[in-house]
């Protein structure tokens, strides 16, 4: 019976969330989705991290979902309070500075730790870990802001997070078969892996800091620069 609520209450509240965002999309007047604000979540290393999240709240037995929603709120909350800390911490790796500070790799092995082990214990390493993973991914939110701190870009990015979470962990609670965990506990290797894999490789990438663009050309001596030809065409203008 609470397995059938759960995946009602599941599928209502995604499609709920499906229409908002479009409706936002519409309300936007962006032409393009790519131009559209919370596009920039729809990215690999934003995604896979809060799937395996909801995933692993999904899974949570008895009242262990509510003690990990709300660890996950509280992690956040740090995060976003405490992300010049996490940025002196992350800064001392090579590369981290170019790579939005390492989040989408750290937010994946975090998440992909505890969700690859079996279920009964499971909970003893994915409580203490649920608080630093969504810190991460609060501040991976806040780097990825492409708006230039619109205010209300932080609430709805966080809003759409919290959505696609909440959505697949009660789909995934409603809908367990045991087929399920298995492929649950593959996706979870392949998200470690990831997360090692490409952390490694940014990690021993030689870009150490963010490259400003190169410079244009400067033309030759005899040729007008800057704005000498605008000047030029204003004189002629007022004569």
């Amino acid at each position: 019976m609470l397995r059938a609520v759960m995946l009602r209450a599941g599928s209502a509240l995604a499609l709920t969330g499906l229409v908002a965002i479009a409706v936002a999309y519409a309300l936007s007047g962006q032409a393009r989705w790519v131009d559209f604000p919370l596009a920039s979540l729809i990215t690999a290393e934003r995604l896979l991290p809060l799937v395996g999240l909801g995933l692993l709240l999904g899974q949570m037995r008895g009242g262990g979902m509510a003690v990990a929603m709300a660890l996950f709120v509280v992690g956040a909350g740090l995060g976003i309070a405490f992300r010049e800390v996490f940025f002196v911490l992350a800064a001392r790796l090579p590369g981290a500075g170019a790579h939005m500070f390492l989040t989408g790799p750290i937010a994946c092995v975090l998440i992909g730790v505890p969700l690859v082990l079996p279920r009964a214990i499971r909970p003893w390493f994915a409580f203490p870990l649920l608080a630093p993973a969504a810190a991460v991914l609060a501040i991976a939110t806040l780097l990825g802001d492409p708006t230039l701190h619109a205010r209300s870009y932080l609430p709805s990015a966080l809003a759409v997070e919290a959505w696609l979470i909440v959505s697949i962990a009660f789909l995934v609670s409603g809908f367990y078969r045991p087929w399920l965990a298995i492929a649950v506990r593959i996706f979870a290797s392949w998200l470690i892996a990831i997360g090692l894999l490409y952390g490694g490789a940014y990690v021993a990438s030689k870009r150490t800091a963010p490259e400003p663009p190169p410079f244009p050309a400067m033309s030759g001596a005899d040729e007008d620069e800057g704005f000498g030809p605008i000047l030029k065409q204003l004189d002629g203008a007022g004569k």
